[in-house]
This record gives C-alpha cells, sequence and structure tokens, in this order.
C-alpha cells in the first residue's frame, strides 16, 4: 500500500513539472513569433511619394503695343471740310470730320494683372464660367492715330492726324491660341488733333459774309475724346 501511494506521489510530481514545461515552450514560442513579428513590422517603411506639379504661366503686363480702331470726338468747336455762300451768308457743307475714326498703333503699360472669375472657372465645363475665366490688367497708353476722318482734311499731308494719351483695360483668356500675352484692350483718352480745319478769321457759320470777303479756312490744334480698341500680340 506504501509503495503505491510513493508511486503515485512520484507520477503527480512528474505530471506537474511536464505541465510547467509545456507552459514555459509554448511562452516561449508565443514571445519568439511576437518578437519577429515585431521586427518584421519595424523593417518595412511604407513610402509615400507626392508628385508636385508646378504650372508655369507666361508673364502678362509690363511694357507691349497693339494696333487697332478709335473713333474720336471733338470736345469744343467745329471742324469744317467745306462750306459754301448762299444768298451772302456762309454755310457749312461738310463738318463729318467732327466724328473721326481710324486706326492706331498704341504702346501701354499694364500694371499687375488679376484674375476675373476665379482659377475654378478656368478648368469648369460650363461655357459661361469659361468666358469669366480671365486676366485683367490696367494702365497708361499712348497712341498715334493713321488716316483718321475724312480725304478732305488738310492732315492728307502726312500719314498721322492725331494723338491720344490715356488709360486703357487689357483682357487675356489664359487658353489664348495666338500667344500667352495677347490681350485685347480697350481704352479712352485725350486726342490732339494737331491741323484741325476751321474756317478763317471773321467767317462765321450761318452768319453773313463780310463785304469784299470769301471763304477761307485755317488749321489749328483740336483737342478731343478718344475711344480706343486694340489687340496685343
Amino acid at each position: 500500500m506504501l509503495k503505491n501511494f510513493v508511486a503515485l506521489d512520484h507520477f503527480s510530481r512528474v505530471l506537474r513539472r511536464s505541465v510547467r514545461l509545456v507552459t514555459v515552450g509554448i511562452f516561449c514560442i508565443c514571445f519568439v513569433r511576437v518578437a519577429i513579428a515585431a521586427d518584421s513590422g519595424s523593417s518595412t517603411v511604407t513610402k509615400t511619394t507626392t508628385t508636385t506639379t508646378t504650372t508655369t504661366t507666361a508673364n502678362w503686363g509690363g511694357l507691349s503695343w497693339g494696333i487697332g480702331l478709335a473713333a474720336d470726338f471733338d470736345l469744343g468747336g467745329t471742324r469744317v471740310n467745306s462750306a459754301s455762300i448762299i444768298n451772302n451768308v456762309v454755310r457749312v457743307t461738310d463738318t463729318s470730320n467732327n466724328v473721326g475714326v481710324g486706326f492706331v498703333l498704341e504702346a501701354h503699360y499694364f500694371f499687375k494683372a488679376r484674375e476675373f472669375g476665379g482659377k475654378a472657372a478656368c478648368t469648369s465645363t460650363n461655357p459661361f464660367d469659361v468666358l469669366n475665366c480671365t486676366d485683367l490688367a490696367t494702365g497708361p497708353f499712348v497712341a498715334i492715330e493713321v488716316g483718321g476722318g475724312t480725304s478732305a482734311t488738310p492732315a492728307a499731308n502726312g500719314p498721322i492726324t492725331g494723338y491720344a494719351l490715356g488709360w486703357m483695360v487689357g483682357m487675356r483668356h489664359p487658353s489664348a491660341s495666338l500667344s500667352p500675352t495677347s490681350s485685347w484692350n480697350i481704352g479712352i483718352g485725350l486726342r490732339v488733333d494737331p491741323k484741325s480745319q476751321v474756317l478763317g478769321d471773321g467767317i462765321i457759320a450761318n452768319q453773313p459774309l463780310p463785304a469784299g470777303d470769301s471763304i477761307r479756312f485755317k488749321t489749328e490744334p483740336r483737342l478731343g475724346l478718344m475711344l480706343l480698341s486694340s489687340f496685343s500680340f
């Protein structure tokens, strides 16, 4: 009986020792797996590449030039192309040169442009938004007028018929196909006609002609207003 008890006790101690060994073994295996996983995670580097797109825009503004059309209006007085005597009264028969239209060559300086309509309008599919995607600039201009008025003007002696100084606004569409610096410009300025033809001294329209006199003309500088539309290349 005693031998049986001793044998049972020995078997119980061996079993407990085996259980402890198995537990330690399982713990070691788990620890190794965790260590390997941690090491594997630390050695994995995820690289995120950010692509930066740089958009280069053409320099628009500064000094440039353009060609276009202009209409000019006298601010005072009357330019006379022709007149006649009817019943001894001076009658003006042609004053068409008081409003002239001619070609102009202009030079302007545009200050820093600003975008009108916002950048979102440039990528919109709405055609009305695209029309509003425009760069605006403003600045002074000088212009010379070529061939303004009618052929009856004394300025026919030379090609330049007027000079102007004023202010204009330029409009450039970013998707312009002709040139990234091309623009449509609208300006207003003070125009000087160095050779405006008027009635001579003492000759007054719709008044009797002085005795012994005849129709006479003279030329003088005349101020006017110029409305200009030009295109820059």
